[in-house]
Order: structure tokens, then C-alpha cells, then sequence
């Protein structure tokens, strides 16, 4: 069986994704295991999930661990990191991908106020405590990706969307903000999905769906891989002159907001 490394370009490289259990960060974590890279595996809660990853990428030849930390507690990323330093040896690509719901029945219970600040503590603080804390131990010539939304760029109604599109705008600001400080030893890059396949897209009516795809020029969703592609290109060499950009990868969805 060929090995998953062989003559791939991250080979020898060493890529951390934090929440990679599921969706597009198990995406990412495959393709980056397939292109040659250590995968670190953060999660938060989906420990089942995380280990069963590891174990497919193990099975297809990789390399892969996962460890687990509440992105809310700087003393638990702080572990988080010393313990991936510690089992990679180095951080050639740290990829920001976990996030936080508004609207999912873990915060049922709780006040608009609340499920705010609980997105912010996620996705906002979360991605700037895992740069503060990796960033001193990331090798020369590495880069930062982290995850935004393409509404961030262009607003959307309703309260999920607002709180949401905030998050995702300020993490934005901080990618860009990162890449003029940390610049020339570091790159820093932010991608920007819109309507992407995954298991709450295909639990949608099959009229939502349409209607959702007739307001993308390209009239479709995208998909997990066509994320994952944009991703692995900006965290390549032949990415080595871009940082400070946004990516949309949307279809077009947003191409009016410019």
C-alpha cells in the first residue's frame, strides 16, 4: 500500500487543526495527513470522533494525535500547546477552525447575551489565545490560516447571523492585524467559506436548499473540498508572497459587497 506521505509537499511538516473532529476540520485533517503532514488533532468535547480520525488517518498510512482543550481557558490552550510542542517537536501550519454555535441545543438554555459571549469566548478569544501561545514556538517560514464566514464581508439579518458574522469579522481583523506583526518570519491568512455541504445542510428541506443555491452565481453549495483546496494552497510555498488575505470561497454569494 502506498503510504499517504509519499512524494506529498507538507511531508515532513508538522500542521495543527483545532476543532477537527468533525466537519470541515476532519476534512482539513485528512487532506493534510494525505499531503505528507503530522496532524494534530484538537478537539473540545467529540473525543470519540477525534480518536476515530486519528485511527483512519493511522490506518491510511499518516501520522496523527489528538488532544483535547476548552479554547475558552487560556490555561487549558496553554497545555494544549506545550503538549503539541512537545509530541510534533515543531508548528509549521496552526489552522484556527474551531468555532461555536448560537443556535445549537448546547445553548438552548441560555440568553442572547450569553450565547454572544460564548461565541466570542470561542471563535474571537479563542483564535487570538492559540496565536498568543503558538506563535513563539512556530518554526521560520511558517503560517497561520484561520477560519472565518463570507457574511462577515457583507452583513447578514437575524440574530445567529449578526452574532455570528461579528465573530467571524473580528476574526478577520485579526489575521490581518497578525500578518503586519508577525511578518517576515510568519504568514497569515484567513479564509472565508460561505454555504458549504455538511450533515446540517443535507438535513434541510429540499426548497431551502434551492433557494439557497439560486443566490450563488456558481448555483451551488460548496463543498468540503473546495475548501480544504484553498486551504492547503495558502499554506503551501507556492503561498509563500500572500498574507493578510481573505479568501472567499463562496460561489460568488458575496461578489456584490465589493
Amino acid at each position: 500500500m502506498q503510504r499517504m506521505h509519499e512524494g506529498r509537499p507538507f511531508h515532513g511538516r508538522s500542521v495543527v487543526i483545532t476543532g477537527a473532529a468533525r466537519g470541515l476540520g476532519r476534512a482539513l485533517a485528512l487532506a493534510f495527513a494525505r499531503e505528507g503532514a503530522k496532524v494534530l488533532v484538537h478537539y473540545g468535547h467529540a473525543e470519540a470522533a477525534a480518536q476515530e480520525l486519528v485511527r483512519e488517518i493511522e490506518q491510511q498510512g499518516g501520522q496523527a494525535l489528538a488532544l483535547q482543550a476548552d479554547l475558552r481557558s487560556s490555561a487549558q490552550v496553554e497545555r494544549l500547546v506545550s503538549q503539541a510542542h512537545a509530541a510534533l517537536g515543531r508548528f509549521d501550519v496552526w489552522v484556527n477552525n474551531a468555532g461555536a454555535s448560537a443556535n445549537t441545543t448546547e445553548t438552548g438554555g441560555l440568553s442572547e447575551e450569553e450565547r454572544f459571549e460564548r461565541l466570542l469566548q470561542v471563535d474571537v478569544l479563542g483564535t487570538w489565545r492559540c496565536c498568543r501561545a503558538a506563535v513563539p514556538l512556530m518554526s521560520s517560514g511558517g503560517c497561520i490560516l484561520n477560519v472565518a464566514w463570507n457574511h462577515a464581508l457583507d452583513g447578514a439579518p437575524g440574530f445567529v447571523s449578526q452574532v455570528y458574522a461579528t465573530a467571524k469579522g473580528a476574526v478577520i481583523a485579526l489575521s490581518r492585524c497578525l500578518a503586519r506583526e508577525l511578518a517576515p518570519q510568519l504568514r497569515v491568512n484567513c479564509i472565508a467559506p460561505g454555504w458549504i455541504e455538511n450533515d446540517w445542510a443535507r438535513s434541510r428541506p429540499a426548497g431551502f436548499r434551492e433557494r439557497v443555491a439560486e443566490r450563488i452565481p456558481l448555483r451551488r453549495w460548496g463543498q468540503a473540498d473546495d475548501v480544504v483546496a484553498a486551504a492547503l494552497f495558502l499554506t503551501s510555498p507556492a503561498a509563500s508572497f500572500i498574507t493578510g488575505q481573505v479568501l472567499i470561497i463562496d460561489g460568488g454569494e458575496v461578489i456584490g459587497a465589493f
